[in-house]
């Protein structure tokens, strides 16, 4: 198993489980569970997150909020989001043939249902200055909320 998975799964994400502090989503590959065995391919996590709007436009708290003057803005949050990978002996990667568009729709499947019963505006996603994640949140149609001296944050309406 990779150790990233590895590691969140058995390190934290049962102790966010214990605390009530997020839902934990395992993706698991239908071929090996077909043949008895359980691999997982991805996770993700889902809580909710209150920010408040420090440097975020008037227009992103508008279109998050509903409300351009907005004090604080109520997410769901993807707090966690990752999919097999593993480095090999000869240095060679191997990963789960899933996408992280994949592992992104599937968060949205299950957001969307939950809105159904808790009215939800938006999904935010925060993450380091990695230009290649931020990529695949823009090319998902995240938006850029803000930069709270931490983490980029972005959302994407529902």
């Amino acid at each position: 198993m990779d150790e990233d998975i590895e590691n969140f799964l058995h390190d934290k994400a049962i102790e966010f489980l214990r605390r009530n502090w997020c839902s934990v989503y395992l993706l698991v590959n239908e071929q090996a569970f077909d043949e008895g065995h359980i691999k997982i391919d991805a996770y993700f996590t889902l809580s909710h997150k209150t920010l408040l709007p420090v440097s975020a436009s008037k227009t992103s708290v508008k279109e998050a909020s509903g409300f351009k003057g907005a004090e604080s803005v109520h997410f769901v949050l993807i707090g966690q989001l990752g999919k097999y990978m593993e480095r090999l002996s000869d240095g060679k990667i191997v990963s789960a043939d899933i996408s992280s568009k994949e592992i992104l729709d599937c968060a949205f499947e299950v957001v969307r249902a939950s809105s159904a019963l808790i009215p939800c505006r938006c999904v935010l996603v925060e993450c380091n200055s990695n230009e290649k994640v931020h990529k695949v949140y823009t090319d998902y149609h995240f938006k850029f909320f803000q930069f709270d001296g931490e983490h980029h944050q972005f959302y994407k309406p529902l």
